[in-house]
């Protein structure tokens, strides 16, 4: 059975054969309609309405992802992990597609690929990047350094690769320089990187510009600005792009989606399925990689300790397992010393930063001087305070609420303070950038001559948090 090259209706003979087909595939893996909707992107609604025939003109992309996800379920998962599994370790685009009778060949792939490891409690995220692809052509990952946003970023293309003929490229924004200091090198410089991935030329081979091709653009925080204005003029130009940015600030971008890449949970968890937070898991997985005579069976509840202390976040939690090759889990529980133990081992393999501190100091020493001032003085607060305890927790603060208002909301812009959204908005800060801001507030020196730039006059218009080098996902 063909797919339809656009948006038009099947005649009777598909649609009965897109029926069977998917009755069929989904029985033989043994997955009910939910399952397929969670590796798929699809609603269940959709492939309820599919099976039943109700849906006679169903939209092309929903057809190509749920045949691309059909297309590995005869194969046997992976057995699961003694704690838990992750249903997303086939990708489909490396396997034949029954459908198609023959396996069909590759579209291509330029710049880093995904990493082989399954990705852990990011169920959610994926299923909703894949809808979004459904009905945007711009998507943005925004969260704190250290979250997983490129990880996820490159496992989602991986997913969505069938649905475009002419490709997948990612584009390291590392070594653009940060567009406050220099604008117009800024605008060039990204201009020229991005181009060389959209053009006839040098990795786009023969693309045209109504070709389909995703383009992935990994860490436009420091050049959001210049992101946002060129990722409007590519999707003006070539109606087949779509684009995939991943940013510690969102882009001011019109029609796009943004998600928020939350740390991994580590309370409760997220599918029945699964006997441990996603956090502990992660961990789990890592320490049985590197060392697997190590058995930490009868300490999850210490585990479970150490991933809250590290608030979830992935990097944090892998450099922690990394840690355990020389050091007792015991010694990784106190949280005053924590950090500097694991400041310790080097990142090199896991981030583009040295340290795991390191992924926090670019983002402080590029803040204008009110904003450094304003996060030393949140670090004291406790977690879950409240734009009224940051103005009165200075006295004579309330005439200037307004002032304090834009600041914070910078800050949280930068994912370097993190918004509760309930009833009453409540922020907090994550362990790892106390635990920075505290060390360069006790030592304002070296921090001065470390920081990557002179601290510049404070202004009154928004600025955003950008960096030198690309931030760790």
């Amino acid at each position: 059975m063909a797919i339809p090259n656009d948006f038009t209706s099947f005649d009777g003979t598909d649609i009965h054969q897109l029926r069977d087909f998917l009755l069929n595939q989904r029985r033989i893996s043994g997955w009910t309609q939910e399952e397929l909707s969670e590796r798929s992107g699809v609603s269940v609604r959709t492939i309820r309405n599919l099976e039943t025939g109700s849906n006679t003109n169903p939209r092309r992309t929903s057809v190509a992802l749920l045949l691309s996800a059909l297309g590995a379920a005869p194969a046997p998962l992976p057995e699961a992990a003694p704690w838990g599994g992750d249903d997303m370790t086939v990708l489909p685009d490396r396997r034949p597609e029954p459908h198609r009778g023959r396996a069909t060949e590759l579209s291509p792939w330029h710049g880093p690929r995904p990493l082989g490891d399954p990705l852990v409690g990011r169920q959610a995220d994926m299923r909703h990047i894949l809808a979004c692809a459904q009905r945007s052509r711009l998507i943005v990952l925004t969260g704190p350094g250290g979250v997983g946003k490129t990880r996820l970023a490159l496992a989602a293309a991986s997913r969505l690769r069938p649905l475009f003929r002419d490709g997948v490229a990612v584009v390291e924004l590392r070594d653009c320089p940060p567009e406050h200091l220099d604008p117009a090198r800024a605008r060039a410089e990204l201009t020229r990187v991005i181009r060389d991935f959209t053009h006839e030329s040098g990795h786009s081979g023969t693309a045209s510009p109504g070709g389909r091709r995703l383009l992935v653009l990994d860490g436009a925080e420091h050049v959001a600005q210049q992101a946002a204005r060129i990722a409007r003029q590519l999707l003006d130009e070539r109606p087949g792009l779509h684009l995939l940015v991943t940013s510690r600030r969102a882009l001011a971008a019109s029609a796009a989606e943004t998600w928020e890449v939350e740390p991994l949970r580590v309370d409760g968890r997220e599918r029945r399925d699964i006997a441990v937070p996603s956090a502990v898991e992660l961990f789990l997985r890592r320490v049985q990689a590197s060392l697997p005579t190590l058995d930490l069976t009868h300490h999850l509840p210490l585990v479970t300790t150490l991933c809250r202390l590290l608030d979830g976040v992935p990097l944090a939690i892998e450099v922690a397992a990394q840690r355990l090759r020389s050091l007792p889990l015991t010694s990784l529980l106190q949280e005053e010393t924590l950090f500097h133990l694991l400041d310790q081992a080097d990142t090199g393999g896991l981030s583009a930063h040295r340290t795991l501190s390191d992924s926090v100091r670019w983002s402080y020493d590029l803040l204008p001087v009110a904003h450094r001032e304003l996060l030393r003085e949140l670090v004291a607060l406790p977690d879950g305070f409240s734009l009224d305890d940051v103005v009165t927790a200075q006295p004579g603060r309330r005439p200037g609420m307004m002032r304090v208002a834009h600041l914070l909301a910078e800050l949280a812009d930068a994912s370097l303070v993190q918004t509760q959204r309930e009833r009453q908005y409540t922020y907090r800060i994550h362990a790892l950038v106390r635990h920075v801001v505290t060390q360069v507030a006790r030592h304002p020196q070296a921090a001065d001559a470390g920081a990557a730039r002179p601290a510049e006059p404070d202004r009154p218009e928004p600025v955003a948090v950008r960096s030198a080098g690309r931030p760790a996902a």
